[in-house]
């Protein structure tokens, strides 16, 4: 067998490239972070004709500008790979932005080809003339439908053979570019950089950290004399210019090699349409959503009593048995330590996290949510987001872990800040949720809950709108694919499912085994009863609740799942109304919905941005938790 070929797969999100890949790679793949940065991605490799092909899927991006985190990594693994080829995937039937991509990756040297995914789609609305835009480009075409696998066999034997010439294929920007780009190209050496200078150049001019620092001193100071003398003359920037020419010249293609198809739309487009409109778009998604409370609270809830039903029945005596087996108060910590542990995975993770899953994943696939972002952009644009954050709030109603992870999505790391804070304040995950709903939700009744709902909609409006004011940079605009809206399919949703659900117990199950190790040990010896006491001043001055349930406030900063069933414990009751009033209900399950994140989410905050923005949040919460909790209480006192 020859040597290897690399072959690096670059798309914009929602084309299929990682459908493209899965296809490809089946399960011989694997996926790594991009050191020093929290952008993964994937490596798989795959056998044709004797020849190796290792592949590498790349973060979705909408350019290679290094405008975001995912673009600047997808440009510095370009580099560092140095791929045989790139593979471009476009949807086929939304050609316009995968052409503009392309180009950037010609403009860079590599042998490419591009992929038209989602060739059925594109059938039914155009006729799209394939080697007229080979020859337009100079690249091969290749047409696919990933998600049955059509296509496929055919680029992988083009990519296999080797036979991708380099193109000469250029786009051709505005005289005054064009004579900036001569100019500077006449003070670079050829061998002082790693690629074509015309494309270096045009990076350099886009402002893309990975190409500036490739440049000398002298070549900077120069481009940008020339770049601010371009902008005083055309009153724009030049990267708007760029870009805007990029766009023109895939539009001058496809008028060229796409033509219409006269037909009437289908209900599926018909109704693809209203979902992106505000009217009746917005009761649609309101429809949604409580469809999505309604299967998580009551099909989790009857998942939460049969699995713990038959939990209890497998492991009857067993832990009873390992107490006796080690001895002592050791014995009790670390058998209940061990119970409690699976008992939170069965009665939280499996009813309520992965069904949650499970219901996202559907969403994703059928092309939902992205319409989503479109509806909510203008709306959250306003408190200084853009509708891209509404995916890491859903996320975060699973669990505020992958939330956090996801805020990945976003272009810029103040937009990212002020996500992560408000899933962090104002957010309940499943947990939260469960407090909420065994709480008030049980002795109080569904108007208590929507009055803690409508509270933490206001601290997430209060919260973004305060922290855009006091950032001054604006967020970035919204750049976003819709794709066409489709039945889920099964293997999909329950591969996203499982990664997703990998990701959670990697990093949160570990975490819980040892704190409700180290709890269980503390309880054992009696030392949490000491902190019962000096918290009073908290719990029974500021909230008004059981001195008590101290101990439920700082478990849930490890566990908040656990904080009901620590209840239990210290009431020795299932019946919480014996101890507590319906105050005392509301004003406990706000705090828990606001209060300091559990560890889990606390060590991904920390990772992801800094011992001190982690810990501005965290103090945050915790302060806006007890003066929310203490301002419930005073309130109510003086009404009830």
């Amino acid at each position: 067998m020859s040597g290897s070929i690399q072959v690096a797969l670059l798309g914009h999100p929602n084309v299929g490239k990682s459908v493209v890949f899965n296809k490809l790679t089946r399960v011989n793949a694997t996926s790594s972070n991009y050191p020093g940065t929290t952008v993964e991605f994937q490596e798989g490799r795959l056998i044709r004709n004797g020849q190796e092909l290792i592949l590498y899927d790349l973060p979705g991006t909408y350019g290679l500008t290094g405008a975001t985190e995912d673009e600047l990594v997808a440009t510095k693994l370009l580099s560092e790979k140095r791929p045989d080829c790139v593979l471009v995937i476009a949807d086929a039937s939304r050609l316009e932005p995968g052409l503009v991509l392309l180009y950037q990756v010609l403009e860079l040297g590599y042998r490419t080809v591009l992929v038209l995914n989602q060739m059925d789609v594109a059938k039914r609305r155009f006729k799209i003339d394939i080697d007229r835009l080979r020859a337009n480009l100079k690249v091969p075409v290749v047409p696919t439908v990933a998600i049955t696998g059509e296509g496929l066999e055919g680029l992988i034997d083009i990519v296999a053979s080797m036979e991708i010439p380099h193109s000469d294929f250029k786009v051709r920007y505005d005289s005054h570019i064009e004579d900036m780009i001569l100019r500077l190209s006449s003070h670079v050496p050829q061998y002082s950089i790693s690629y074509p200078i015309r494309g270096a150049l045009l990076q350099l001019m886009e402002g893309n950290q990975h190409f500036t620092a490739q440049f000398t001193p002298d070549l900077k100071a120069m481009a940008t004399r020339e770049m601010e003398e371009f902008q005083e003359q055309h009153g724009e920037d030049i990267q708007v210019h760029i870009n805007r020419d990029r766009y023109g010249e895939a539009g001058r293609i496809i008028s060229e090699v796409v033509g219409r198809i006269p037909r009437p739309l289908s209900r599926k487009e018909r109704f693809s349409d209203l979902t992106l409109r505000s009217w009746p778009g917005i009761p649609i998604l309101i429809g949604v959503l409580l469809g999505v409370f309604l299967v998580v609270v009551f099909v989790g809830g009857f998942l939460e009593t049969a699995l713990v039903s038959i939990y209890n029945d497998l492991t009857a005596g067993f832990f009873d048995w390992m107490e006796e087996a080690i001895g002592g108060q050791l014995g009790e910590a670390i058998s209940q330590a061990l119970y409690l542990t699976f008992l939170s995975i069965i009665a939280i993770v499996i009813p309520y996290i992965i069904l949650f899953y499970l219901i996202l994943a559907a969403l994703e696939d059928s092309g939902y949510l992205p319409r989503v972002v479109i509806l909510l952009d203008g709306l959250m644009r306003k408190i200084g987001l853009s509708g891209q954050s509404a995916i890491p709030m859903v996320v975060g109603t699973g669990c505020n872990v992958p939330a956090i992870l996801s805020t990945r999505v976003l272009g810029s790391q103040r937009e990212r800040l002020i996500l992560a804070t408000v899933i962090i304040l104002a957010v309940p995950c499943s947990a939260q949720t469960v407090v909420i709903l065994g709480t008030v939700g049980q002795y109080n009744g569904i108007a208590w809950v929507a009055a803690i709902y409508a509270i933490l909609l206001a601290l997430i409006i209060v919260a973004a709108f305060l922290m855009n004011r006091a950032m001054k940079e604006e967020p970035i605009g919204l750049m976003f694919e819709v794709p066409e809206l489709a039945v889920p399919r099964l293997d999909n949703v329950l591969r996203k499912t499982y990664h997703r659900t990998k990701d959670f117990f990697v990093i949160a199950f570990p975490i819980l085994l040892v704190t409700s190790l180290v709890l269980e040990l503390l309880m054992v010896y009696g030392m949490l009863d000491q902190i019962v006491e000096p918290l009073g001043f908290i719990t029974e001055g500021l909230l008004g609740l059981p001195p008590i349930t101290a101990i439920a406030l700082l478990f849930g900063i490890l566990r908040k799942e656990m904080a009901l069933q620590l209840l239990v414990v210290l009431f020795g009751t299932s019946d919480f109304a014996l101890y507590m009033t319906t105050q005392q209900f509301f004003v406990f399950a706000l705090v828990m919905a606001t209060f300091v994140p559990c560890v889990s989410a606390l060590s991904v905050l920390f990772k992801e941005f800094g011992s001190k923005n982690a810990t501005k949040i965290t103090l945050g919460s915790i302060g806006i938790s007890l003066a929310l909790g203490g301002a419930a209480n005073l309130i109510l006192s003086a009404f009830m």
